[in-house]
């Protein structure tokens, strides 16, 4: 979808290997049969405002909650949630993340890590800006539908495995069932799990 709206830090969100793989998908992020729903961070409906970004696009149900009625195009507002995913950040420091169910997001773990070190510059950025925003949108995030935790964690300059305990926290209390099923998939693809893709068994 290279036809994409600006978030307010400026940038389009678009990241290549979610493009390499939107004919799999069929832009399954940006519809909402899951029960999940866009994060709007603390302060970026009012910065959107500021900015010029039209919203017309999305439905709030306040400042923090929306939805997609269409796809956004340049020009419209694209909250930064949408541009992190598949990632969010699951701890106040932008070191843990979330990411979302494989059998939504076809995405594989290994191609996300270069993405976790730019949301994770993202989000403290937009922490230093408006002060308190991570620890509200941690906590937003545990009603989430759809996401695990991602198994790779920042530690200073590095990337390391997340251990069992640390996943388990992060945890959130909803997932997808067992046998779900993506409908916006073009078609079946085996070898999707919740936490996983083919690739990154290779």
């Amino acid at each position: 979808m290279y036809n994409t709206g600006n978030t307010v830090l400026n940038d389009d969100g678009v990241f290549s290997a979610c493009m390499e793989r939107q004919v799999l998908c069929g832009y399954a992020c940006c519809k909402f049969r899951g029960g999940n729903w866009i994060m709007l961070l603390p302060g970026e409906y009012e910065l959107a405002d500021e900015v010029d970004l039209k919203t017309d696009h999305l439905a709030f149900q306040d400042n923090l909650h929306a939805i997609c009625s269409k796809p956004c195009k340049n020009g419209d507002l694209k909250p930064m949630d949408c541009s992190w995913y598949p990632l969010f950040p699951a701890n106040e420091t932008a070191t843990k993340f979330l990411v979302a169910d494989h059998r939504k997001c076809p995405i594989p773990n290994k191609h996300l890590i270069d993405k976790m070190r730019a949301v994770h510059t993202a989000a403290l950025t937009w922490e230093k800006r408006f002060p308190g925003a991570l620890k509200r949108i941690v906590a937003l995030s545990r009603d989430f539908v759809g996401y695990k935790p991602f198994p790779y964690k920042l530690d200073n300059q590095s990337v390391l495995e997340m251990l069992p305990e640390e996943l388990l926290e992060i945890t959130l209390p909803t997932e997808f069932s067992v046998d779900y099923v993506c409908m916006e998939w073009t078609s079946n693809q085996a070898g999707y799990t919740a936490t996983s893709t083919p690739e990154d068994e290779d």
